[in-house]
């Protein structure tokens, strides 16, 4: 049986997504901003070119960057041998490696890492504030989830 609604209710109707998977190209070319920094903040994402889950380490990769990274500790996470590109700043971070640990209390650790063009505070461990929680985001945005275009 088919059921057919008027376009009026239909478009009133509440929308369900969910979340966009998180994907790192990781190729220097394409901006990793927003997907790098959600992987260092512990959640999960895809290499674009293969599909494949990211995991806990990555190593060998140039991350073309817009904005901040941030590295919160307690999250495991870890990058080794990589090259962040600020191109719009004229900045550069290589390195060695940096290590987020499994303490939230602790400070990620810096190994070899060198920062070309920075501000004198990049690369220093800062108390942040905890995060908000979130309240409701999508009862109140129904729409905050959805990808766009």
């Amino acid at each position: 049986m088919l059921a057919t609604a008027p376009l009026t209710a239909v478009a009133a109707s509440s929308q369900h997504c969910v979340a966009a998977e998180i994907v790192l190209w990781g190729d220097g070319r394409h901006d990793d901003t927003k997907a790098l920094n959600a992987w260092l903040a512990g959640a999960p994402a895809i290499w674009n070119d293969s599909g494949e889950a990211v995991g806990a380490a990555i190593a060998g990769h140039s991350f073309r960057l817009s904005a901040a990274i941030y590295v919160p500790g307690g999250t495991g996470r870890r990058i080794a041998d990589f090259h962040f590109i600020w191109p719009e700043r004229g900045e550069s971070v290589s390195g060695g490696s940096i290590a987020a640990g499994r303490d939230p209390d602790q400070a990620p650790i810096l190994s070899g890492v060198s920062i070309v063009g920075g501000d004198p505070g990049e690369g220093k461990p800062f108390d942040a504030p905890d995060p908000d929680p979130v309240r409701g985001a999508a009862k109140s945005d129904p729409e905050a989830s959805c990808a766009t275009s």
